[in-house]
């Protein structure tokens, strides 16, 4: 949310300018230092080759960086878990051979297909007029990286539905005359609610990942602006994060804090997330997710020992 509220302010102030220090210069007019400018007090986060400064580039690229990741994978939950509802519950006999099927997508990487399916809509040359609006490009991939995974997600809550309909109190609810749409709302749901979020929150994650991949191929979020001639690398339309790492990595050797700035603010886009459906997931259900607890797990098995020892006792009182 920071970073959110921080890039909209920021942007609105500089109206969409990005910052350029080319040269730097002493109290003599002496010249410093010349773009690339490693990180100073005068450039916190330093300058690309042409005087960029780094931190103006990710602070007006957060916005479309992580509205579009939060988007994307609202898209598929939205999508998929009405579907896996529907599956788990109406068809419960063919889910083992849709799950079969979809195993296919497990081993197909999906920044690959991505690449093959948006190369043709995002990819811009210099000078020329694009045949989609920024809009419509960034509608096609948020459409684009929703359906790929919306099979594998659906599958996966079907799975959990047909589940759960095993469970007695969900065998009672039907032999007092539930319907399965009653048992959806009633039990299913409730019963999903919170796995619904930390998958949410995975796919976050899963969607900024693939970005960052899609961003090595020069495949930006909102299009890609070649250069008509000429060495330079491709250009983002948006400054969005993945392309900062795409059009940078080239400097990784002799200038790393380029490519370095928006590789950290994935990182700690990721694990901002990753905090939250860990806090989610030990307050509502006392179990972790991504940081296991030594110390959690020893205490449980203490008090399952002196459970079982009270029990004993207990039975030796009515025994005698």
């Amino acid at each position: 949310m920071l970073l959110v509220c921080t890039s909209f302010i920021y942007s609105a102030v500089v109206d969409h300018e990005v910052r350029q220090i080319y040269h730097i210069y002493d109290e003599n007019k002496e010249l410093i230092d010349s773009a690339p400018i490693a990180p100073r007090k005068e450039a916190w986060l330093g300058t690309d080759k042409l005087g960029y400064d780094m931190l103006s580039k990710v602070l007006i690229g957060a916005k479309f960086t992580i509205l579009g990741a939060l988007t994307i994978a609202f898209l598929r939950m939205m999508v998929s878990v009405p579907l896996g509802l529907v599956l788990g519950t109406y068809f419960p006999k063919g889910q083992k051979y849709l799950t079969s099927l979809v195993d296919v997508f497990h081993f197909v990487p999906l920044s690959v297909v991505a690449l093959y399916l948006l190369q043709p809509f995002l990819f811009l040359k210099a000078g020329q007029e694009p045949v989609y609006s920024l809009t419509e490009r960034i509608a096609i991939e948020i459409v684009v990286l929703t359906i790929l995974t919306v099979p594998v997600l659906s599958v996966l809550i079907g799975n959990e539905t047909r589940e759960l309909f095993k469970e007695e109190y969900v065998s009672s609810a039907k032999t007092l005359g539930g319907s399965k749409l009653h048992i959806i709302k009633k039990h299913i749901f409730p019963a999903l609610r919170e796995r619904f979020f930390i998958l949410f929150g995975q796919q976050f994650v899963q969607t900024l990942i693939v970005m960052a991949h899609l961003g090595l191929f020069f495949l930006y979020f909102g299009g890609t602006i070649f250069p008509s001639e000429g060495g330079d690398p491709p250009k983002s339309v948006t400054n969005e994060w993945s392309g900062l790492i795409g059009g940078s990595k080239i400097f990784l050797q002799w200038a790393p804090w380029i490519p370095l700035t928006p590789i950290v603010c994935f990182a700690v886009t990721i694990l901002a997330v990753m905090l939250m459906v860990e806090g989610f997931s030990r307050v509502t259900s006392g179990r972790p997710v991504y940081f296991k607890r030594k110390n959690t797990q020893t205490l449980s098995a203490e008090k399952k020992r002196l459970r079982k020892k009270e029990n004993s006792f207990d039975f030796l009182d009515k025994s005698m």
